[in-house]
């Protein structure tokens, strides 16, 4: 076999290049984390599992299971009660397809944890709740014009995830309801009828 034949047979699918994203951009910001001192002060803490734990864990965790439930409620509302929601879920299902749940796990854990270690770990110290929210925003920005209103549904959600972070001291109350959205949505968007 030869070198080309090789790289050829190597076809990542897209879940495949979401994970490794979602792991280099996890990998930039822990080493950024870790260079740098401001996010450590901006939420009072003194070492890196402060940071990510917060104050009070499983009151972070219990805050982040409803911050999650709601996030994921609203969402199923939006794609079952409007016109950009179901839009939404047909591009997001045409991208993912039907996942099984193993895999809709692993990608909803990473998708997760590299965001929140990006958006409020790295980026919400130095651009403060509103330009954090402002940036996960416009990052889930599709380039369609009826679809724009997912993205101030992201920055609304950034909000609220930016704030539990804020509330919680660390990363662990966005992360874990960040994950619920996530995963519910990974797990259902597949499966649904057109």
């Amino acid at each position: 076999m030869q070198e080309e034949d090789f790289i050829e047979d190597r076809d990542f699918n897209p879940m495949t290049r979401a994970a490794l994203a979602y792991c280099v951009g996890s990998v930039i910001a822990l080493f950024f984390l870790s260079a740098t001192r401001k996010p450590f002060d901006f939420y009072g803490a003194h070492r890196g599992e402060e940071l990510f734990l917060g104050k009070d864990p499983a009151q972070g965790i219990l805050w982040g299971l409803g911050l999650g439930a709601i996030l994921a409620l609203t969402g199923e509302l939006f794609i079952r009660r409007t016109h950009w929601g179901k839009a939404v879920a047909r591009m997001l299902r045409s991208a993912v397809g039907v996942l099984h749940p193993l895999d809709a796990l692993l990608l909803a854990l990473l998708s997760a944890f590299g965001e929140e270690l990006i958006f409020r770990g790295a980026i919400m110290p130095y651009t403060g709740l509103f330009g954090s929210s402002l940036i996960f925003g416009l990052l889930h920005l599709v380039p369609r014009k009826r679809l724009w209103v997912w993205a101030a549904w992201a920055f609304a959600a950034g909000l609220g995830l930016g704030f539990l972070a804020q509330k919680s001291g660390g990363i662990l109350a966005p992360f874990t309801a960040h994950f619920i959205v996530n995963f519910v949505g990974l797990l259902t968007i597949g499966r649904r009828k057109s």
